[in-house]
């Protein structure tokens, strides 16, 4: 262990006038995100902050000694990266709180993440819930000990600004070391075909170091492809020129295999960059539709659309640094850890579980206390006969997980979860947390609509969240979007609960429907709701079988 030398709580230190400290641990070579959100903390005065530089023991030791009040300051671990998982092990942190951030490289790439002692982390922040999902994969059961947040990044929007006349609408910006994951030699090949329609198309590339098979092979490449002159190697821009140079491109085309977030992504889009952004796998949760391409033929057709200008306020609203700064101060100011909830017991034939109880007056964990049975039990026997295990079911307004633990626990399926409120996603994660079934979760905090958006969250009445409903006329932060954008596999039931949008829902999910022909189970509260539910479903081929619940719920079949 540690040797620790702290000053007694009772001492003159507690009762110092000083905020709560953080002590930011970093490793050489991997703090390159942390000045932006190491300062805006400090700048808030909410917090004191301090950077640690950490080789070994010692450095961990001084950030203990400067966090001298436990039960007001924490630490933070800036990558899960060696030493800091052994230096966890042996180190005991006297009651302070313990932040773990974790990066892309870790989760996707290494084994840190599964060998690190979670026991010791009390917070770990991640950038996406793509990220989320990876870390529960590596670490089945991690939330009975750590709470993870995903906490998105920040850009500094007052930084990375538009240069009026700055912008040449034939520039295209592409940066990142030349590794494979970077898919620089698929950004040749746009450019090929751009050029083929219009020969001042060009491409400037910042590129800080890498892989000398791939840097070997592009600069091969580049006349091979009848490109001299049209590709520019700008070398290693420093930090502090990079906002002038995103300021003078039309667009920065993204080829990466795989981005935890892409911080060059929502830097360029805030200097007033038009985006084309690879389809990989969480660029979904980030970017709009409108840059997202799968082929060259679709990169060709965002580029020659682009407008650029037009992404800095999605990028503000919901990557500013001023908004990660807020929602960590947010996190550092829960003093103590949520005391764990009280769990119900949970049966249905052979599969015994537990639901976590927040609330005992709310409706569905009232009727789980009360009876040791799954809320709407009925109706899913019924739809465990249509999931196959190891099938996709998609649960749209999931609340506090009830649905989707049957399907995840009983039947043995994947879930897709969409619940836009933050309590009862949050909840909806405990539930799966508590059963060790979060692998099989994947939880969007999203509504779903007819048209990608915003809408405001109106709280269900007291002892009914399930009653809490989205507002799309009345734009707010929740973010709505469509099934058909954001699902492409195939699932085999789609539950739709969701207060008076179940039109809206079904409108955004025509393609899913038409091409993968789910079993529907959808709440529609009134017979007015029924009769529209069944009248866009219609067309699709798509009839009202069954009805189950005492608020009613139609199985639909094609």
């Amino acid at each position: 262990m540690t040797e620790m030398q702290d000053a007694p709580e009772s001492g003159p230190r507690a009762g110092a006038a000083r905020p709560p400290r953080l002590a930011m641990l970093e490793l050489r070579g991997l703090e390159h995100f942390l000045p932006d959100l190491a300062a805006g903390l400090a700048a808030s005065g909410q917090v004191e902050v301090r950077r640690f530089p950490v080789s070994g023991p010692a450095d961990l030791a001084a950030a203990l000694r400067w966090t001298d009040q436990p039960s007001r300051d924490a630490i933070w671990f800036e990558f899960c990266w060696p030493p800091f998982p052994e230096l966890l092990a042996r180190t005991e942190f006297g009651g302070r709180r313990v932040f773990m951030r974790v990066h892309r490289i870790e989760a996707y790439e290494t084994p840190h993440v599964a060998r690190t002692p979670w026991a010791a982390v009390t917070d770990c922040i991640l950038v996406s819930e793509d990220m989320a999902r990876l870390v529960r994969e590596a670490v089945p059961g991690i939330e009975a000990t750590t709470r993870l947040h995903v906490l998105h990044n920040g850009v500094d929007t007052r930084r990375f600004a538009p240069v009026e006349g700055s912008r040449d609408p034939f520039r295209l910006g592409w940066c990142g070391n030349m590794i494979a994951r970077k898919n620089p030699t698929l950004a040749l090949e746009i450019l090929a075909r751009l050029r083929q329609e219009d020969p001042r198309w060009r491409l400037h590339i910042v590129a800080g170091g890498g892989d000398r098979m791939v840097a070997d092979a592009v600069v091969h490449l580049v006349p091979r492809m009848g490109l001299a002159g049209a590709v520019q190697f700008d070398g290693a821009v420093p930090a502090a020129a990079m906002p002038d140079w995103h300021a003078r491109n039309a667009l920065l085309l993204s080829t990466s295999l795989h981005e935890s977030f892409g911080y060059a992504i929502a830097e360029a889009a805030a200097a007033g960059c038009d985006l084309a952004v690879l389809e990989h796998r969480g660029a979904a949760e980030f970017w709009p539709e409108e840059v997202r391409f799968a082929t060259v033929a679709e990169a060709v057709a965002r580029i020659r659309a682009a407008r650029p200008g037009r992404w800095r306020d999605h990028v503000a609203r919901r990557f500013s640094l001023e908004r990660q700064v807020a929602q960590l101060l947010a996190l550092l100011a829960e003093r103590a850890a949520p005391r764990l909830p009280p769990l119900a017991p949970l049966a249905h034939g052979e599969w015994r579980g537990v639901l976590p109880l927040t609330d005992a007056r709310d409706h569905i964990q009232r009727s789980v206390l009360a009876t040791g049975r799954f809320y709407e039990a009925p109706m899913l026997e019924d739809l465990r006969t249509r999931l196959p295990e190891g099938a996709l079911f998609v649960d749209v307004g999931a609340n506090i997980g009830n649905h989707g633990l049957f399907a995840a626990g009983v039947c043995g399926a994947r879930v897709l979860a969409f619940e836009p409120s933050p309590a009862l996603a949050e909840h909806c994660a405990e539930t799966f947390a508590a059963n060790g079934l979060a692998a099989r979760l994947e939880l969007r905090r999203q509504g779903l609509g007819a048209a990608p958006g915003w809408a405001t969250l109106h709280p269900g009445p007291e002892g009914n969240a399930g009653m809490t409903a989205l507002d799309t006329s009345r734009p707010g932060d929740i973010e709505v979007v469509r099934l058909d954008d954001v699902l492409s596999e195939r699932p085999a039931v789609l539950k739709v609960d969701v207060e008076g949008m179940e039109c809206a829902v079904l409108d955004g999910a025509k393609e899913v429907l038409r091409r993968h022909r789910p079993a529907l189970y959808v709440e529609t509260g009134t017979e007015d709701s029924f009769a529209a539910v069944a009248a866009l479903l219609r067309p699709l081929g798509y009839a009202p079988q069954r009805r189950f619940n005492a608020t009613p719920t139609w199985l639909f079949l094609a």
